[in-house]
């Protein structure tokens, strides 16, 4: 079987969420088949650097990188206006099937098998969390489309399956869900990249630790108002890391964390190496993740691997991925979160049981289950002669 994956998002300087599963998952997938081919396109400027994605399968005669030096533009656009090509006639190879791990503008082929990944609808339930040129950009997607179109889609959570079922009444039977996994790094075990790590990011001594995009959905000025609350009614002067890029609509929060009553507190640390991250959630005391909408929340589960306490959202998928090993709350209100800190700092024996809680949780979660189930997928689909 071959398969084609469309990986122009990879390209970019640091991945977003979308492509660390992407990376992730393509890994695993090497490692465990034995068998299949696997053909990844890209476009632009910057063609893939599979040393770098992939170091252990540079030499894989199984896995070929396929790189058009044109700009995504002007393919996206050659696609809107002409309606063609699809992907596969592009590279111009026999193809058995065609995964996107997220909506990207193509035209679909009608000849194979296309299986697409939809990781959250929240640019759908909550437009308004976007900027204008990203809701522009959503709608000329035509995701209705797309995902009628596909073969079959993948979501990381029975949560995300719902949303789908609900807003583009995709059959049910046409939907797997196939939960995100997690690297092995991510363990209470100190690691020698631990050492130096709180003077290279000048971390204080105690603090609570948000990671993610820095956007209006994570929920990030509220959360501040529940720290700044917990600070003045318990006296513990424990600080907010947030460690993550600035996303769309954050003026917002630029213009909080400006102010004097928060501004010597809260530290954004920005994009965090992807070798730093388990080690910042060991050095961490907690992790605050209450966002408002989620289609899995994979920080949580990486939170509670590294051995942290975790308070998270009610809503969404978070339930789901978290189990009961967290303190969950309502994102939509500060004093909910405020009376979590209060709880979770009362009690060292609370502390102790979500630590052990979350640790178990988090075995449940692997890169190579998803790509087990990722392959059983493209398997079913794909009808080989004998």
């Amino acid at each position: 079987m071959t398969i084609l994956v469309d990986v122009r998002h990879l390209t970019q300087s640091h991945p977003s969420g979308v492509g660390h599963y992407t990376i992730q998952l393509l890994r695993a997938l090497f490692d465990l088949d034995q068998t299949n081919h696997y053909l990844l396109f890209s476009a632009g400027r910057k063609p893939l650097e599979q040393e770098v994605l992939f170091p252990g399968h540079v030499h894989n005669h199984r896995i070929q990188c396929i790189h058009l030096p044109l700009p995504n533009k002007l393919l996206k656009l050659e696609a809107m206006l002409l309606k063609s090509p699809t992907l596969p006639q592009l590279i111009q190879q026999p193809v058995d099937l065609l995964f996107l791990p997220n909506l990207n503008y193509t035209i679909l082929p009608q000849d194979i098998p296309t299986v697409l990944t939809i990781h959250d609808l929240s640019w759908k339930i909550f437009p308004s969390f976007y900027s204008k040129k990203m809701q522009w950009w959503h709608r000329l997607l035509r995701p209705n489309q797309q995902i009628s179109q596909v073969t079959h889609l993948i979501t990381p959570s029975e949560s995300t399956k719902r949303d789908v079922e609900y807003f583009f009444q995709k059959p049910h039977s046409e939907i797997q869900v196939i939960p995100h996994g997690l690297e092995e790094k991510f363990s209470p075990h100190q690691h020698p990249s631990d050492h130096g790590i709180r003077s290279r990011y000048r971390l204080p001594k105690r603090f609570a630790l948000f990671v993610g995009t820095l956007e209006p959905r994570k929920n990030l000025i509220a959360t501040i108002e529940a720290m700044k609350s917990y600070r003045e009614r318990t006296g513990d002067e424990m600080d907010f890391v947030l460690a993550g890029n600035w996303g769309w609509k954050s003026e917002a929060l630029q213009h909080r964390l400006r102010q004097p009553d928060v501004s010597k507190w809260v530290r954004v640390l920005g994009y965090v190496r992807d070798q730093d991250r388990a080690s910042l959630y060991r050095q961490a005391t907690v992790t605050l993740w209450p966002s408002l909408y989620e289609g899995f929340g994979l920080p949580i589960l990486e939170s509670m691997a590294c051995g942290t306490p975790v308070i998270t959202s009610h809503t969404s998928s978070l339930p789901e991925v978290a189990g009961e090993a967290v303190l969950l709350i309502d994102p939509f209100s500060s004093v909910d979160c405020t009376s979590a800190l209060e709880q979770l700092f009362a009690s060292q024996k609370l502390q102790e049981q979500l630590i052990q809680k979350g640790l178990e949780r988090a075995k449940m979660f692997s890169w190579k289950q998803t790509a087990e189930q990722t392959l059983k997928l493209f398997s079913s689909l794909v009808k080989l002669p004998k």
